[in-house]
């Protein structure tokens, strides 16, 4: 009868199939790989987890040297000096918006013309979806809040089948497109488009409940985090999903459950300590107890 080693590092359980057809359960599987029990995978998710999410805490914290976008507006000609400084004023008085989009509002420059600054601060080819269709098998293999969360959109695969081109909107972050890489088991191609067109491709392709973030479950520490992955292996086990993946894409926690003819897709989001806080002061405003706040 075949016998099973757990994936956990540490340890030395072996199962057989007798515990399955006894226990009348599936083992757990995470990523592909098995373990002998519920506790073991929530032991070795919690220690992957906890090195994204600091490794993402230090990330934030990096400045990664690109041309700056007003430098490269001004290089192009779209804007003269006295525009940008103009619109670095607007945006310093609001204390809100990028400086792209504040060239925009003021008249200053064109969407199309900040996409291509964008496009050559980040390195990336640009793509025209006004004149482009995007592929509803490649729409279907991300979640319509992980693309909406990720300001991305998906058009198409490459020619092998072996990558899914995506369309993206700056700030472009490559670490959550490498997270998406792992969920989705193929490589990702970005290429930069205009926000308004991935913002009308969205709403096009996806229904508004599947770009609805308002009901998301929220977690606001690491610990949260990893009450949440605690809480999805739970629901796999249960269910006998056949495989578990999970990865953090920006602030989100992404978890795909696989069964035989589908895949369940859960998002779970972070907010922040201040952000919450904030959140908790506007309800007491509105005489809402904290106890009853949902």
């Amino acid at each position: 009868m075949p016998k099973y080693n757990c994936h956990r590092k540490g340890c030395t359980r072996i199962r057989s199939e007798f515990n399955i057809f006894g226990n009348r359960r599936r083992f757990p599987r995470f990523d592909g790989n098995t373990f002998c029990s519920a506790s073991c995978l929530k032991m070795h998710m919690e220690d992957g987890l906890s090195v994204r999410w600091r490794r993402q805490q230090l990330e934030k914290a990096q400045t990664i040297p690109r041309p700056k976008l007003g430098t490269i507006l001004m290089q192009t000609a779209f804007v003269t000096r006295a525009q940008l400084e103009e619109a670095v004023e607007h945006q310093k008085k609001s204390r809100e918006g990028r400086i792209g989009e504040w060239l925009c509002r003021l008249g200053f420059v064109e969407e199309h013309q900040i996409t291509e600054a964008l496009a050559r601060q980040y390195g990336l080819p640009l793509i025209n979806l006004r004149k482009s269709i995007a592929n509803r098998d490649a729409v279907r293999m991300i979640p319509g809040k992980v693309a909406k969360c990720s300001s991305l959109i998906p058009v198409g695969f490459d020619d092998d089948q072996s990558a899914l081109r995506v369309a993206v909107c700056g700030p472009v972050n490559f670490n959550s497109q490498e997270a998406i890489r792992r969920m989705v088991r193929k490589g990702i191609v970005a290429y930069m488009s205009d926000q308004s067109a991935i913002q009308e491709l969205l709403h096009k392709h996806y229904d508004p409940e599947d770009l609805d973030l308002n009901n998301v479950p929220t977690f606001r520490s690491l610990e949260g985090l990893i009450e949440a992955g605690n809480e999805m292996v739970d629901r796999a086990v249960e269910l006998r999903a056949q495989n578990i993946q999970a990865e953090l894409v920006q602030e989100f926690f992404w978890v795909r459950l696989d069964f035989p003819s589908e895949s369940h897709h859960h998002l779970f989001r972070y907010v922040s300590e201040r952000v919450h806080q904030g959140a908790l002061a506007s309800q007491s405003v509105m005489g809402e107890p904290y106890a009853n706040a949902s």
